[in-house]
């Protein structure tokens, strides 16, 4: 494979005409909105202060860039029967959802790994020669994971075509790989891999650190077979709606204020010489209405009076559909230093910090069933889920589904770390993964939800279910129109009849 060249990607082409589209074609781009809270009054003491900042990508109007996709499909001996036939149907419901601007390769591995079909664009007839491609596939032989991801990567690598594209891997295996197979020693850092775990007897950790380690990519164990399309589409409805692409954001203590801890999540930071220097965060890509939360910890500096201080500065940088990068505004934080604040910790901060907290309990929890101490391990859980209130709905959900699911060492090892493992990621990367059926989570957009609904009912009925197109997608998951202003006419005539009556006693006193 080594010395194989993968430049057979194909052009992109025009509807209805042999001509390539442009690389560079304008396109209205997204963005991001930011949001700050934090209290507007502190003491005159040194004390402890807290800022969050919440940025939400806001997808573009009109287009999107176009994405190159390898899906990487095991089919070794133990996926014969109704996993390689769900495989088969998460696959179609896939490229039923690619359009033109689209090109999939599908790479599969047993043994060793084969490129079923180079970087085709996605139209009717190539839509149906893969879907074909895909249904002739057989399972036999053992299992090379780490063949079937360095071949994906190598057709991403030597394509002829990549200015202005997206791409992306999805891996799925059921298994565990061959003894000469090291997977996880694949460089993954500048491209997203999605990994589905597919039953109970896949090597759940290696899946999960080739996803985290990856540029974007998520982890989703599957241990219900009816749930991989779902599990593909929460994927695709992420990778299909990238708002922005780049966004770091840089955060810098003002005026002797000490910045002690940025909670971010797995996303890297710079390192501070001192608590007084800023810290930059990196997070790469946001989905459409795709949030990331980063909470400060602040020390404040003693004053001897009443005054009002810039205490923080925040700035963050992106770049849109591989375009030039754009820079925000500087935004100021500041705060009034009074004797007897009257402020409370806002409700959002509260909230990020139960959420924090919550994620590393459950990190804890699973360190503590891997080693068999289940005992102290669902004690870890017990407590956890006492400190959540009725508003913490989603958390509960998640702590009382891992605790279920360590009623013995035996129902952990099958599932319980899977989940977790699966949790982890998704509260340090705040981005959403596939879950067991009826465990919400905290990030899915709205595309997710309507991609989950629709992969649902094609699972129910493939040949009689139509696939919603893009167009209608958009229409689904439009955000609601802010509400009808109620008008009372009644009122308005009153107030315009206390006007003219107003009128006419001027007039009179001028007279």
């Amino acid at each position: 494979m080594k010395n194989e060249i993968h430049n057979d990607d194909e052009p992109i082409l025009r509807l209805n005409s042999e001509d390539e589209e442009e690389a560079d074609i304008e396109l209205d781009g997204g963005k991001t909105e930011a949001k700050i809270f934090n209290k507007q009054e502190a003491p005159l003491e040194q004390s402890p202060f807290k800022v969050l900042l919440e940025l939400e990508g806001v997808g573009a109007d009109e287009g999107r860039l176009g994405v190159d996709l390898v899906t990487i499909l095991d089919i070794s001996g133990s996926m014969k029967g109704i996993k390689l036939a769900k495989m088969k149907l998460a696959m179609e419901f896939l490229v039923q959802k690619l359009s033109r601007t689209d090109r999939l390769s599908v790479v599969t591995f047993n043994r060793r790994a084969e490129k079923l079909c180079p970087l085709r664009q996605i139209t009717e007839d190539s839509r149906t020669e893969i879907i074909d491609q895909v249904n002739d596939l057989v399972a036999r032989s053992s299992t090379n994971t780490e063949a079937g991801l360095k071949l994906a990567l190598k057709i991403l690598n030597d394509r002829t075509r990549s200015r202005n594209r997206s791409v992306a891997v999805m891996l799925m295996s059921d298994g565990i790989e061959d003894s000469e197979s090291r997977a996880i020693t694949v460089p993954v850092s500048e491209v997203p891999v999605y990994t589905f775990a597919f039953g109970s007897g896949c090597d759940h950790e290696v899946l999960s650190s080739i996803a985290v380690n990856s540029k974007g990519g998520t982890f989703s164990p599957v241990p219900d077979l009816e749930d991989l399309s779902v599990a593909f589409s929460t994927a695709l409805a992420g990778l299909l709606n990238v708002s922005i692409e780049d966004l770091t954001l840089t955060v810098a203590p003002l005026n002797s204020s000490q910045l002690n801890k940025v909670h971010a999540g797995n996303y890297p930071q710079t390192k501070q010489a001192t608590v007084m220097e800023p810290v930059t965060v990196t997070f790469r890509s946001l989905y459409d209405r795709e949030t990331r939360k980063v909470l400060a910890n602040l020390t404040l500096p003693k004053v001897d009076k009443r005054l009002g201080v810039q205490i923080f500065k925040v700035v963050f940088k992106y770049r849109v559909l591989g375009k030039d990068e754009f820079d925000s505004d500087e935004r100021l934080i500041n705060v009034t230093r009074t004797a007897k604040p009257k402020d409370e910790e806002r409700r959002e901060v509260l909230a990020e910090e139960t959420r924090i907290g919550t994620a590393s309990s459950i990190k804890e929890a699973r360190i503590l069933a891997d080693t068999r101490e289940l005992e102290k391990a669902r004690k870890k859980l017990e407590d956890a889920n006492a400190s959540l209130s009725e508003i913490d709905a989603v958390l509960k959900a998640q702590v009382e589904h891992l605790h279920l699911l360590m009623a013995s060492q035996e129902t952990y090892d099958n599932q319980g770390k899977a989940f977790a493992l699966a949790l982890e990621a998704s509260h340090e990367s705040q981005r959403s993964t596939a879950l067991p059926a009826g465990i919400p989570s905290l990030y899915d957009t709205p595309l997710m939800s309507e991609y989950k609904k629709q992969a649902r009912n094609y699972d129910l009925d493939p040949k009689g279910y139509t696939v919603p197109t893009a167009e209608e997608d958009k229409i689904a998951t439009a955000p609601p129109p802010p509400p009808f202003l109620q008008v009372d006419r009644a009122k308005i005539q009153a107030i315009l009849n206390m006007a003219d009556e107003l009128a006419k006693l001027l007039k009179d006193l001028d007279s």
